[in-house]
């Protein structure tokens, strides 16, 4: 008899990661791909794999984990990509099973959670300034695209209770966080929930990608030096803010490099992206620029709330609580940056 048993211990799961043995089984039985190579790409928000079949063709599936935000929102992703990539956009076409469906639901010791397959999108991540200019056009023709969408509907209207209140639910119930930390979390919330409620009406919609930081697009370069990039990874999508999805790519620079303010290099790259944006038809009015700052401290909030909402996955270790306290001056000083090129 086992310990765990004489004294009736149950063990309780948070999370499972699936062999990649298994999940070439799960994607050869459902969508009928021969599976010649299988590896874990990334274990983050949810579980990424990379499979090639013995023709060459490449395949992502996704194993989407579960989170605090609430149910999967495949039926959606799985749902727009497909009417992204018949109306040509440059998006990574999702593979559904043999049997028509979008993803395969699959029992887990914490729960069910969703399986779903992928093209693979060739090439690296933006680098170049045309590499940035290509993005924003792509990003502009994917919103355009977007627009006539009929289908299933996003469990997520990107606005401030999504982007801020959960965030702010989610540190509340932080271990032992300090009382003014929290305090001061919640001043700030609420000052973004209401600058928002005063901007919004001025402001552009569009259904977001909801992740465009730039490590959710490859660039590809043909024989003949003509470039081209798709999109992936929709699973944050849903409608929202123009500004939202334009913020998240100089948040993402900010953040990485722990930037109070722009750098050359992020202006430079910034112009570029905004340049590209229009050039694909995308409009965008002063008010949407001019919201931006707000739509960066919100960005940042949603992505703290990410890590703070996974404690039982990832631990405090992903947001310590003096990381945190430095995040309230950081949002502090973008509040007054000028995001207008």
């Amino acid at each position: 008899m086992t310990d765990r048993q004489e004294h009736g211990d149950e063990l309780v799961p948070t999370h499972t990661t699936a062999a990649a043995a298994s999940v070439a089984r799960w994607v050869a039985r459902h969508h009928g791909v021969q599976v010649q190579q299988c590896h874990m790409v990334r274990r983050g928000l949810n579980d990424s794999y990379a499979l090639r079949s013995p023709d060459g063709s490449r395949y992502v599936a996704r194993l989407y984990s579960i989170r605090p935000r609430g149910g999967f929102n495949v039926d959606f992703e799985v749902a727009l990509l497909a009417h992204l990539a018949a109306k040509g956009a440059g998006v990574a076409a999702p593979v559904p099973a043999t049997d028509g469906r979008a993803h395969i639901g699959l029992a887990f010791p914490e729960g069910a959670r969703a399986l779903a397959l992928f093209r693979f999108a060739d090439g690296v991540v933006p680098d170049t300034l045309d590499d940035f200019e290509l993005t924003g056009r792509m990003l502009a023709t994917i919103h355009a695209a977007a627009r006539d969408y009929v289908g299933p509907q996003s469990r997520y209207v990107l606005d401030g209770p999504h982007l801020a209140l959960k965030t702010l639910g989610y540190l509340e119930a932080y271990p032992g966080l300090e009382d003014d930390l929290l305090e001061a979390y919640r001043r700030l919330v609420h000052r973004l929930i209401s600058e928002l409620a005063e901007a919004e009406g001025g402001l552009s919609r569009v259904v977001c990608h909801g992740d465009t930081h730039g490590f959710n697009n490859h660039v590809s370069t043909d024989a003949a030096g003509h470039k081209t990039t798709v999109f992936f990874d929709f699973d944050d999508a849903g409608p929202g803010f123009l500004a939202y999805d334009l913020s998240v790519l100089p948040w993402s620079y900010l953040f990485r490099k722990g930037l109070k303010e722009p750098d050359d290099v992020l202006r430079e790259r910034w112009a570029h992206y905004l340049r590209g944006y229009r050039s694909g038809g995308g409009e965008i009015s002063e008010r949407d620029l001019a919201a931006l700052p707000l739509f960066l401290q919100l960005r940042h909030l949603w992505n703290l709330g990410e890590a703070a909402g996974r404690l039982h996955h990832w631990g405090t270790s992903s947001v310590p609580a003096e990381w945190l306290q430095k995040q309230v001056d950081v949002l502090e000083a973008w509040r007054g940056l000028d995001m207008r090129a």
